[in-house]
């Protein structure tokens, strides 16, 4: 067999090679089914001096932020219950679904006043920061299922 017959075969059998998933075959495709949302839609708890809140966020007016529906967080703990006096002698923490906080990594709790710079975003409820406060890493959390606060 020539170089030549070999190589025209090399070359068919790649074509075939490529061509014959396409030619037939079936692929069954599925798609996990989204998790229900609660109706009240997504939700955040806040948790400071033995009191617990959720805050639905459909209930509160989101900003446009960057291009980003936010929500502020400071909106967030005022809509569950705590007063602005409270939330600037407060610091506060986040976790994530998984159980992450900034402080199990070094980073100590912000202070109630950086809040009023800081987001929500549902995309992911994941915390977003005004670049002012120049933030470290661990503090851009997602997944975040609950706001902790406590005395300053």
């Amino acid at each position: 067999m020539s170089t030549r017959e070999r190589t025209g075969r090399l070359l068919l059998s790649l074509l075939l090679a490529l061509l014959c998933p396409a030619c037939g075959l079936q692929q069954d495709v599925s798609f996990d089914e989204p998790e229900a949302a609660s109706p009240e839609g997504l939700s955040v708890t806040v948790a400071w001096g033995g009191n617990e809140a959720e805050v639905f966020l459909n209930a509160l007016d989101p900003l446009v932020v960057e291009e980003r529906t936010v929500y502020l967080l400071r909106d967030i703990l005022l809509a569950a219950g705590l007063e602005e006096e409270e939330i600037g002698s407060m610091r506060f923490d986040f976790e994530a679904e998984d159980g992450f906080r900034p402080s199990s990594v070094g980073c100590e709790p912000l202070e109630g006043e950086d809040l009023a710079l800081g987001y929500l975003d549902p995309d992911g409820m994941a915390l977003v920061w005004d670049s002012s406060l120049g933030l470290r890493g661990c503090y851009w959390v997602s997944r975040i299922v609950r706001i902790l606060g406590e005395s300053a």
